[in-house]
This record gives structure tokens, sequence and C-alpha cells, in this order.
């Protein structure tokens, strides 16, 4: 009996040892099939030639050498680093504007509470749109001819068709479909400010301003670094934007780096390999620009 007991309790325990493992299985299951496995390949395939309707052929760093100039006649690189360029461009401008303008709205519509549950949907409905949706919409909008914006102003502007006209109508439209998302954030970490201390700041003296910079950005610096890093990598990962509102022009200026390896994999070109040797080098670049992110928060909370 006191064996059967005994070994009932080690049953127990060990299934208790199992159950977190349980948990995390389908999230890791998922990570291995569609994360892990995906790089791998890609690191693979970036040694090969292959445009899957043929066997793969392999290249060694060849697609490497073309990035980067060293072998042919230039062209690839150009592309590729202009794709990059403009792509920085997207990100040094769009990232600032969805950082500070979410942060502005969160503001006013925590202090407007009379409307705030409908000023928030009106916001963050954008949000919920497809890409494709929005660029449809923003093409109705921003066509020289027909275009609302045009027929109301009583101008002709080329907001698609020329620069820098092309850059402002991306930044408009990624700023109207963005400033949800991390409205939502904004005013979810505002909320969970400490409200006596904004009180005791109010019998001192404090005005909006100084409070906002001396208590409440300090109190969600940490929601702020989130919506950074966060915001960075998704202007990092531009597309449907550039493709569909612009078709990456005039003259190739809004052609983005995510753009050159789709249609580098997809858009005639057809190498795979070639797409994957770019994927892997802006991959690079992305975790950079990640890696100096959580530095400057290191360094943050170190000071703390």
């Amino acid at each position: 009996m006191e064996k059967a007991i005994k070994a009932k309790g080690e049953g127990k325990r060990g299934f208790s040892v199992v159950v977190p493992y349980l948990f995390v299985a389908p999230f890791m299951i998922l990570f291995i099939v569609f994360g892990l496995v995906p790089l791998v390949m890609s690191v693979i395939i970036s040694f090969t030639k292959w445009d899957y309707a043929t066997p793969m052929e392999w290249y060694g760093l060849n697609n490497f050498k073309l990035l980067f100039g060293l072998i042919g006649s230039g062209q690839v690189a150009s592309d590729f680093w202009n794709g990059v360029l403009h792509t920085l461009l997207f990100v040094v401008v769009e990232t600032p504007i969805l950082i500070a303008v979410p942060m502005l709205v969160a503001l006013l519509v925590t202090r407007c509470k009379a409307v705030r549950k409908f000023s928030m949907g009106f916001f963050y409905f954008p949000t919920i749109l497809s890409i494709t949706t929005v660029c449809i919409l923003w093409n109705f909008l921003l066509d020289t001819n027909s275009g609302i914006i045009n027929h109301y102003l009583g101008v002709e502007i080329p907001w698609i068709t020329q620069m820098p006209y092309a850059w402002i109508s991306i930044f408009l439209l990624s700023s109207w479909w963005g400033i949800g998302g991390n409205m939502i954030l904004y005013v979810a970490g505002i909320a969970n400010v400490p409200q006596e201390i904004l009180e005791a700041a109010t019998l001192d003296g404090a005005g909006p301003v100084t409070k906002f910079f001396s208590i409440t950005l300090p109190c969600i610096r940490r929601t702020v670094f989130y919506t950074l890093v966060m915001t960075t990598i998704g202007s990092f990962n531009m597309l449907g934007q550039a493709q569909v509102l612009t078709a990456g022009g005039p003259n190739y200026g809004t052609t983005t780096a995510m753009m050159v390896i789709y249609n580098t994999a997809f858009g005639g070109v057809n190498n795979f390999g070639r797409a994957c040797a770019m994927a892997l080098v802006f991959g690079a670049i992305m975790l950079v620009f990640t890696v100096l992110s959580f530095k400057l928060q290191v360094a943050d909370d170190a000071e703390d």
C-alpha cells in the first residue's frame, strides 16, 4: 500500500514537471515550424542559385558578393542599397511621427473623458484595415485628376507621380494608418500613472508640460521604449505603401528594400537565392538598430 501511494505521489510530481512544457509546446512548435525552420532554410538557400523551377545550384558567396558590388556590373548592389537608403529615409521620418503624434493624441483622449471611447475608436479604426485597402482609399483621395483633395483645393498636385509628393503621400498614409495602435498603448500607460503624484504636482504649481516631462513620461518610459522598437521594426518592413500606392516610383524613388527583395524573388527575376541573401543582409541591419535600442534601454535602467 505504501509503495502504491509513493508511486502515485511520484507520478503526480512527474506530471507537474511536464505541465509547464505542455503549455509552452504549442508556441514552440509554431515558432520552430514558421520561424526557425524558414530562417535556417533562408541561410542555406542564400548560398544557391534557384528559380524554383529548376534544381538548386550551389553558388557559394556570389549572392553576397553581388550585393556588395564585388562581382557583376554593380546594378544588383545599386538597386539593393538604394532600396535600403529609401527604407532608412522612411524609418528616420516616420518613426518619430508614430511616436510623438500618438502620444499627443493619447494625452488629448485621456483628458476628454466625455468622448474618450468615441475618440479612441475613431483614431484606432484605420489600424484594423489592411494596407491594400488603405492604399486604395488614399489613391482615391490623392489622384491628380479625380482625387478629392485636389478637387476641393482647386489644384493639380501630382501626389503620387512626382517627387517629393510621392514620399509626402506615403508619410501621410502611414501616419494615418499607424497612429491608432501606438495611441492605445500610450492610453494604457498613462492610465497607470499614479494620480496622487500628479495631484501633488498640481498643488505645488506644476503646469501640464512640467507634469508630462517630469512625471508622466518617466512613468511610461517602458511603453515608449516598446513602441519605439516595434515601430522601428515595422518601418523597416515597409512594403505595401510603396508597392500599392506609388508602385516604387517615380523613377524608383520610393522603392524600398523590401520591394527589391520581393521583386527579386517573385517579380520577374525569380532568383530566390539572391533574395534570401538580400533578406539576411537587411535583417542584419535591422538587428543592429534593435540591439542599439536595447542597449539604450539597459543604460537607462542602470541609471535608475
